[in-house]
């Protein structure tokens, strides 16, 4: 059984929300080992803001690429059929998401959003990326942004629909990808 995407509880867990979300997104729920949600919480949140605060600024690059090795490790060892393929800077690539995607994988992409932000991409065609925002926001929020709707019927697939030109810019608004060298991305993919 499939069950509805998921939302933040706290204004830090975007990318351990987001990387659950990959896991419901491509398997039934009978299908998802206990061991590999204890390790996405377990290795995710691992930022001190200013303050010394654990886990209040979010979650690291480095440790999207810890959890992203040891899916891989454990899919390897427990036979379960997932990969995870990160890419930074340069490397990420219009093409690359949509080959992911075609293939009927999910992409965690680390966008702009107030700040860095980890939402999943789970379709994309000629002109928006479909993608689910994990952070729960008012039904009008978006209503003075032609690059951006909100979706609200879509609780196993998306939330949020974005222009590709939003999505690909450089600039520091909601759902750009931002500076190339800064950008970051996982392919996941069903083996």
């Amino acid at each position: 059984m499939k069950i509805p995407l998921r939302f933040q509880i706290t204004s830090f867990d975007c990318g351990t929300v987001s990387l659950m979300n990959a896991i419901s997104y491509l398997f039934e729920r009978e299908e998802i080992p206990a061991e590999l949600i204890k390790a996405i919480s377990m290795y995710t949140l691992d930022c001190y803001d200013e303050k010394g605060n654990f886990g209040h600024c979010g979650t690291s690059r480095e440790s999207i690429t810890f959890v992203s090795n040891w899916i891989n490790n454990f899919s390897k060892a427990k036979d379960l059929s997932i990969k995870c393929k990160k890419h930074e800077g340069e490397e990420v690539t219009l093409d690359k998401i949509k080959k992911c995607i075609a293939k009927k994988g999910v992409v965690l992409v680390r966008l702009w959003q107030k700040s860095e932000h980890y939402v999943l991409v789970t379709d994309i065609d000629d002109e928006l990326v479909y993608l689910f925002d994990p952070f729960y926001l008012e039904e009008n929020h978006y209503d003075n942004e032609p690059e951006v709707r909100m979706v609200f019927d879509k609780p196993f697939s998306h939330n949020r629909t974005v222009s590709i030109k939003r999505f690909i810019s450089e600039a520091t608004k909601d759902f750009a990808m931002g500076k190339i060298n800064k950008r970051e991305i996982v392919l996941i993919n069903r083996k």
